[in-house]
C-alpha cells in the first residue's frame, strides 16, 4: 500500500541524500589521500521488515553505496564504514515520545550517545591494516 511519492522521498532523504554528501566529502578526501566518511545504517539495511519497504529498500540502498565506496576510496587511503545503530537513542524524541523505553534507561536499555560516539572515533582512529566496515551498536536487550 505504500505509494511511489512516499517510497521516492523516504529514499531522496535517507539514500541519495547519503550518496551527495559522501560523493563531495571525497572529492576532497582524495586530493588528501586521506580521510574517514561513517554511513549511519540500521537493521533495515539488512533485512526488511513488513510495513518498512521504503525505509529498508533506503537503508540496503545507503549499505550498498559504503561498500562500494569503501572498495574504491580504500586503496585512496580513506576509510569508509557503515554503523548499524539499532534500538532506541537517550535522546528528548525518545523519553517524550516513548516513555516505557526510555524507563529501560536504567538498565542499559536505550543506546546512549556518548557510547555511540566513541565508537565512530575508534572506527576512525583504526589503523589502515585493520579497517572495520561494518559495525553493530545495540542494546543487550534488542531483539535483532
Amino acid at each position: 500500500e505504500e505509494t511511489a511519492r512516499k517510497y521516492f522521498k523516504i529514499w531522496e532523504m535517507a539514500c541519495f541524500s547519503g550518496f551527495l554528501n559522501a560523493r563531495e566529502v571525497a572529492k576532497r578526501m582524495v586530493t588528501r589521500q586521506r580521510g574517514t566518511i561513517l554511513f549511519t545504517g540500521a537493521t533495515a539495511g539488512l533485512r526488511g521488515a513488513s510495513g518498512f519497504a521504503a525505509f529498508a529498500g533506503a537503508k540496503h540502498g545507503i549499505r550498498a553505496l559504503a561498500q562500494s565506496m569503501a572498495r574504491e576510496l580504500g586503496p585512496m587511503n580513506i576509510h569508509v564504514a557503515h554503523v548499524v545503530v539499532d534500538g532506541a537513542i537517550d535522546t528528548d524524541f525518545i523519553r517524550s515520545s516513548f516513555p516505557e523505553k526510555y524507563a529501560t534507561k536504567d538498565q542499559d536499555g536505550i543506546l546512549n550517545p556518548e557510547h555511540i560516539a566513541e565508537n565512530y572515533w575508534y572506527l576512525h582512529s583504526q589503523p589502515r591494516d585493520a579497517w572495520t566496515f561494518e559495525l553493530d551498536l545495540r542494546p543487550w536487550n534488542e531483539r535483532w
